[in-house]
């Protein structure tokens, strides 16, 4: 199978990895020039993976072409970027008889549009798919075991289970839930690094996750999508190494918010998406508009988008949001 690939950040670079084990033919197309040179001449990705080598044969490169004439796309790419890249991948002509599979956990924009959404206007009459769980990138760059779902409304999307060498697919047709799953995982995740920062202990962290998912469950079904989903890999997997891994990017944001710095300039040094941070916005927006409960996800967004500073007031917030009480 020929796989085209566009992003190739720390998950667009294990899937490639992944996928090429498994014996396809892989392209990486990167943002920049530089960045399709860095990884054709070195053979690794030094922003995101040193050490862990790229074979010679997956080719990287920043021009689009190649995906006219790839079996299968994956978007790999930060939400915010679906809407260009979208527009990119049109003006190549692109077929309809492509399957566009989406990885991207966030809101792309300022309003209730999720990824798969741009997806299908761009390209209303392509097969797609949203494809989510719990991978820590670099575990799936070495070909540690992963379980994932891939939800789509098409059958012959199932074709993929042979697509990587080192995740094992679960089949759904709810894209709205586990879309939702990963967007929302990555909001609670920040609220679990400020309970590390906090240093509030195990107990009240483990209480702060369970309640994420009662609330994850309350929201989603809100949302549209389907219960059970939110017990799955996409649901409580995702979420559950997302607010526990020293690596994930969004749990540590979280712990340096706790440490009273400020959101703006934390960002401004990250050099993957904090993709919570522009999420928890644009969803506290959506919640007020349509008058959904949420105090966990409104208690996040007081603190990172309030005037709230000392560690007090976060505590009292988050303790508030989870427990009720002080």
């Amino acid at each position: 199978m020929d796989i085209a690939i566009i992003g190739a950040g720390a998950w667009g670079t294990a899937v490639a990895l992944s996928s090429f084990r498994a014996g396809h033919t892989i392209t990486l197309i990167t943002k920049s020039e530089a960045d399709a040179d860095e990884i054709n001449i070195n053979h690794e990705n030094l922003t995101f993976f040193p050490g862990i080598k790229i074979p010679e044969n997956i080719r990287a490169t920043h021009r689009y072409d190649p995906i006219r004439h790839c079996d299968v796309l994956f978007l790999i790419c930060p939400s915010a970027a679906i809407d260009d890249v979208c527009k990119h991948v049109k003006t190549e002509n692109f077929p309809t008889s492509i399957p566009i599979i989406s990885f991207c956990k966030g809101l792309p924009g300022s309003t209730w549009e999720l990824p798969s959404m741009y997806i299908k206007r761009y390209f209303p009459q392509n097969i797609f798919g949203v494809l989510s769980g719990p991978s820590y990138a670099r575990e799936v760059a070495l070909d540690f075991q992963t379980q994932l779902v891939l939800a789509s409304k098409n059958n012959c999307c199932k074709d993929l289970n042979i697509t990587f060498s080192n995740m094992s697919l679960i089949y759904d047709i709810d894209i709205i839930g586990v879309e939702l799953g990963g967007c929302l995982k990555n909001v609670y995740a920040i609220g679990a690094g400020i309970c590390d920062g906090l240093k509030l202990g195990d107990n009240a962290k483990c209480a702060y996750i369970t309640s994420c998912l009662h609330e994850m469950v309350h929201l989603g079904m809100s949302l549209g999508a389907q219960k059970q989903t939110f017990f799955g890999p996409s649901g409580l997997g995702d979420l559950l190494l997302t607010c526990s891994g020293n690596w994930s990017r969004n749990r540590t944001f979280g712990e340096a918010i706790a440490r009273n710095h400020n959101p703006q300039e934390i960002i401004s040094k990250s050099v993957a998406a904090v993709e919570g941070y522009r999420s928890i916005k644009t969803f506290y927006d959506i919640f007020k508009e349509k008058a959904i409960n949420a105090p966990i996800a409104n208690a996040l967004y007081r603190i990172l988008y309030g005037s709230v500073t000392s560690q007090k007031e976060m505590r009292i917030i988050l303790f508030r949001s989870v427990f009720g009480t002080l």
